[in-house]
């Protein structure tokens, strides 16, 4: 509900009769009530600069100052001690009754005593505004700098707009001025926090708070570990539009739990954590959250810290410059039927400390990583090397899936600091990592097994590169190593191939293996224990030494050349030791060629 401005005008002097005459009144006090005799006495005034107040003081002209009126009241009765009181309207009483409500639920926080100067205290205004605001309204902040000694907690449904925000601080950058600026003197634990229903002690879940158009610049904050946007406990279904937090001590946006449990289901559009003294962004336990084109640089630990955020998509969202990882997906993400992963989606990092993206969360939703770009991570303090990776897995017991993954290397801006990273990507220790494609380019390898992992598996087409941007080796066709099995559901194609291990051909075809080029054919290689030979009879017989005859081995033999007396061909077997072929005629010389099968 709005305030009305009194006073400060030409009718508002006091008088008060001397020797017989009128004159000004100077200190006068001044109290107002509801009606002209009785009623209720307004307490609820506030005094320009955003003091509350019960009374209101004439100056040493007698003139009443400015002053806001209680919500929503729009005639008030005045009483200086005397007999009789009188009536008083507001300066913007008239304009104000004809508006619609939708109108009046727009509530300026300039009306509410807030100067905006860059100087001023405004905590009590800006507070005061958010407390009278109904639900579905909201508290506009008009272009000027607000400073706050206290955090501001919104009420649910209440929406505070700004009209501007920058997307980060840099020398010699345009920067209006417009953004809530907490004074040295700050004490609290974040500028903006968020409570449930059971610290605010609101009727239902605190929820469907809204943050559009403002800029927290946390530049003269002393006190260590204040966050620019705190949320502890069951508060649901917040949405921060435009907002970017710079230069505070502790988080940009962090959330946490309040008796065991945590916020919910939050949308995060064009959020901008910059410079900030930890985490851009800390979620903690945050299910069915959304990001979409948000951006932590330059932070003091990892620009985006998720533990556990089930059901929830990161799209288009960048990581740049930040003191620790540009992304770290940690914490137990569970196994129970209410457990989930998330997706990350044409997301990307630069020239982060760490790696790129760091995953070492447990447990066994997937976590789908598609379309991701990492550039000249691992800076290590300049020195690159660290065993740090434009994306690194490290005992992530969660499936990871990888789409397409890309990495690039390189130095700072100014050409100063060794190349970086010192691997495109680096599994070690995980349970399930599959990556199908990429190109990877970074400073010592492309692609980094570091052990450990149970199941890893390259897709075909990744390629690597090595060295820096413009002196490199391309290793663009390695081997690719599938463990496990590689299920093809249609036809597979191949030029050429080779196999260290056994085929197998399950199709009950009597094609099923099939050479159906003419010319084609079968060669199976000769020499000790082969599969195929030629041996020469002597008298009619020859033993052949192969130590791979079984019981069930099929010995298939032709006369490959002729020679003496031919006669008909027999075989007796010696498991494990060979095989003889006999002739009906004792005089048969020929050449005869064998060929050992086996049943399947």
């Amino acid at each position: 509900m709005p305030r009305y401005t009194y006073g400060g005008g030409i009718a508002d002097y006091l008088v008060q009769p001397r020797d017989g005459l009128w004159g000004v009144a100077p200190g006068a006090t001044v109290t107002f009530y509801s009606t002209a005799e009785g009623g209720v006495q307004y307490t609820d005034l506030i005094a320009a600069g955003g003091t509350p107040v019960a009374e209101i003081t004439a100056d040493e002209f007698g003139l009443l100052p400015e002053f806001q009126g209680p919500p929503d009241v729009t005639l008030m009765w005045a009483s200086a001690g005397g007999a009789a009181r009188v009536w008083m309207k507001p300066r913007d009483g008239d304009s104000a009754a004809v508006v619609s409500g939708s109108v009046r639920d727009w509530l300026n926080v300039k009306d509410y005593g807030a100067q905006g100067d860059g100087v001023t205290d405004d905590t009590v205004a800006l507070q005061t505004a958010l407390d009278d605001c109904p639900m579905g309204g909201i508290v506009y902040l008009p272009a000027g700098g607000y400073r706050t000694s206290a955090p501001l907690t919104i009420p649910p449904a209440v929406t505070l707009m700004g009209t501007h925000s920058n997307l980060m601080a840099v020398p010699n950058l345009t920067d209006p001025f417009c953004y809530i600026k907490p004074l040295a003197s700050f004490e609290g634990e974040a500028v903006i926090f968020f409570i449930d229903e059971i610290r605010g002690g609101y009727a239902t879940i605190s929820a469907e708070h809204r943050i559009v158009c403002v800029m927290i610049d946390g530049a003269d904050v002393t006190a260590p570990g204040v966050d620019g946007i705190r949320a502890a406990g069951n508060i649901q279904n917040v949405q921060l539009r435009d907002v970017t937090v710079r230069r505070v001590t502790g988080a940009g946006i962090h959330t946490e739990a309040n008796e065991g449990k945590f916020p919910y289901s939050w949308r995060l559009q064009r959020v901008m954590c910059d410079n900030t003294g930890w985490h851009g962004f800390a979620f903690e336990v945050m299910t069915d959250i959304t990001l979409m084109d948000c951006q932590a640089i330059g932070c003091g630990a990892n620009g985006f810290e998720i533990a556990n955020a089930a059901n929830s998509h990161a799209v288009g969202c960048r990581s740049e410059w930040n003191v620790g990882n540009g992304w770290h997906i940690t914490g137990d993400w569970a196994t129970g039927t209410g457990s989930g992963g998330m997706l990350f989606s044409g997301c990307s990092t630069d020239r982060n400390g760490a790696n790129g993206f760091l995953v070492d969360a447990t447990g066994n939703p997937v976590l789908q990583f598609e379309n991701i770009h990492t550039r000249r991570d691992g800076r290590n303090n300049g020195a690159g090397g660290g065993n740090y990776a434009g994306f690194a897995c490290n005992g992530a017991t969660v499936p990871v899936i990888v789409g397409m993954l890309t990495c690039y290397p390189g130095v700072d801006d100014d050409g100063t600091q060794e190349n970086s990273p010192q691997f495109g990507a680096r599994f070690t220790g995980c349970t399930y990592v599959s990556v199908d494609a990429g190109f990877l380019h970074a400073d010592t390898a492309g692609w980094s097994d570091g052990g450990g992992n149970a199941v890893l598996r390259r897709g075909l087409n990744i390629a690597e590169r090595v060295g820096t941007t413009d002196v490199f080796v391309d290793q663009l066709a390695p081997p690719t190593d599938v463990a496990g099995n590689m299920n093809v559901g249609g036809y597979a194609a191949v030029a050429s191939g080779q196999s260290a291990g056994q085929w197998n051909i399950w199709d009950g075809n009597p094609k099923a293996l099939n050479l159906g080029s003419a010319g084609g054919g079968v060669a199976i290689a000769e020499g000790a224990n082969a599969r195929m030979g030629v041996s020469t009879l002597a008298a009619g017989t020859v033993t052949v030494a192969n130590t791979s005859v079984t019981a069930n081995t099929r010995v298939a033999t032709f006369r490959q050349a002729a020679g003496g007396a031919l006669g008909h061909l027999s075989v007796t077997k010696n498991n494990g030791v060979g095989f003889t072929i006999t002739s009906s005629s004792n005089t048969d010389t020929s050449v005869v060629g064998w060929v050992l099968f086996e049943v399947s």
